[in-house]
């Protein structure tokens, strides 16, 4: 195998590795024996690796469905402690975020604020990064790294159905029913969840089920 087709192949296995959610001790051997299904496909050929073997997600799905990565569908009661988790600490910063406004509204000189709406400028701008944060905590994490901060100390991944990581799109639609505003609808995402014939047995909730994402932990 010439030296300079191997470049392309490093950055397409590279590409492969970014879409799976797994550590890298589990990947390893599979990405090692990819690597040379890709380079025998290969060959000669000058073209891309995803023309000759397929794209990357595609290949990467079928990677991470044909592999036992020794995870199941996580059960309703470690999800909940998870949950409980990340409320726990979205609600910290929102107290913490929220003495620091007061405190600072106490210290404001009045040309700060803004006497026509009686809204102090400290209010704006520290009420508008936690809502921002709030809003995006779930989506943003799960997209990025396929966990939570309450997800991760429980184990628990998030995941494509076929057991890649999850889209921009997958990870808003799931994480609506989330959203402080809308909490009232994931009691009713659960519930429907539980109950209904298509999610019954994969623990998923409504959204998860449009999304078709699942939440995944390792095998005892």
């Amino acid at each position: 195998m010439p030296k300079q087709s191997l470049k392309p192949i490093d950055g397409y296995i590279n590409e492969i590795r970014e879409l799976l959610p797994y550590s890298e001790k589990k990947m390893k051997t599979v990405l090692e024996e990819l690597r040379r299904d890709v380079q025998d496909a290969m060959g000669s050929d000058k073209r891309p690796p995803s023309v000759v073997f397929g794209s990357p997600i595609e290949v990467a799905k079928n990677v991470s469905i044909a592999q036992d990565w020794g995870t199941k569908v996580s059960s309703w009661g470690i999800r909940a402690i998870a949950s409980i988790i990340d409320y726990v600490i979205m609600i910290g910063l929102y107290v913490l975020f929220a003495f620091i406004r007061v405190m600072m509204s106490d210290a404001e000189p009045d040309w700060m604020k803004w006497h026509s709406i009686e809204i102090p400028l400290s209010f704006l701008l520290i009420s508008a990064p936690i809502i921002l944060f709030m809003l995006t905590y779930f989506i943003v994490l799960e997209k990025t790294y396929s966990t939570t901060i309450g997800k991760r100390i429980v184990g628990l991944t998030v995941v494509d159905e076929s057991g890649i990581k999850i889209t921009w799109t997958q990870s808003i639609i799931r994480n609506f029913s989330k959203v402080p505003f809308l909490s009232s609808f994931l009691l009713f995402d659960v519930l429907f969840g539980i109950i209904s014939e298509k999610t019954r047995g994969r623990n998923q909730r409504v959204l998860d089920f449009v999304a078709g994402t699942n939440v995944i932990q390792q095998k005892q």
